[in-house]
């Protein structure tokens, strides 16, 4: 995060700029960048009603916290993780129509929330990626989204003392291995796919690094190891244009 500036998007290096774009995204989670763009209001009011009308329960409301001198907890429009898990894990076989598109909507929020649009917390999915599932084909450019929303954390989690940081971390992490040659994890093995004729189940980018030797070392000694490289790395080392 030392060389994000949120006034342009990009990291800042010693050769230039270099940041995520809209191709890289789409090459490493296949996402579509194409498509209507995912606007909508977030209002949040009514929210507990309109998930009930949507997928039939709402979690229950937090209890009030007992001592008075304890900060009241910020309510998260949304659902625990715990509770999407218990209550909608298995959809039965026996299962109608409805009920299955229920469950599928369910999925992909649960999903999108752990992984694309993630808060830095990992407790919540919030209630307004499942509303923007509330019509299935409604062929919205999901890429560009998670890459907006992938911005706006970076540019949060640079400006504030505390730690913590959202957003897609996974097309994060393989755009820096792909890009950069600072905190590259060694590949085990990289096997052959067996759909590689279907052309609606391609492997993405991401498919290379599906099974890694990761270090192990203390984050705090790798972090001013990593800060280090960065400072002096080179154009020749940049597997991308640095301008």
């Amino acid at each position: 995060m030392d060389h994000w500036r949120p006034e342009t998007h990009t990291f800042h290096l010693r050769t230039g700029e270099i940041t995520v774009t809209l191709q890289d995204m789409a090459m490493i989670t296949g996402l579509p960048i194409d498509g209507n763009p995912l606007c909508m209001n977030t209002d949040s009011d009514g929210w507990r009603a309109q998930m009930h009308a949507l997928i039939g329960m709402v979690p229950p409301e937090p209890r009030e916290l007992e001592a008075k001198d304890k900060k009241k907890e910020r309510v998260t429009a949304g659902a625990p993780f715990t509770w999407i898990q218990s209550n909608f894990g298995t959809c039965t076989e026996d299962a109608n129509e409805d009920t299955v598109k229920t469950y599928a909507r369910v999925y992909m929020w649960y999903v999108i929330s752990k992984t694309m649009f993630t808060d830095g917390t990992g407790k919540n999915a919030p209630w307004m990626w499942l509303k923007a599932l509330t019509v299935f084909d409604s062929k919205w450019s999901w890429g560009s989204a998670t890459l907006a929303y992938l911005y706006r954390q970076l540019d949060e989690a640079c400006c504030r003392p505390s730690g913590g940081i959202g957003g897609c971390m996974l097309a994060l992490s393989i755009w820096s291995w792909e890009r950069l040659p600072v905190g590259r994890p060694k590949i085990v093995k990289y096997e052959d796919w067996d759909d590689k004729h279907d052309p609606l189940r391609r492997p993405t980018w991401a498919y290379k690094w599906d099974v890694l030797n990761e270090t192990m070392d203390d984050p705090s000694v790798m972090y001013k190891l990593y800060k280090s490289e960065l400072d002096a790395i080179t154009p020749e080392q940049s597997e991308s244009d640095v301008h």
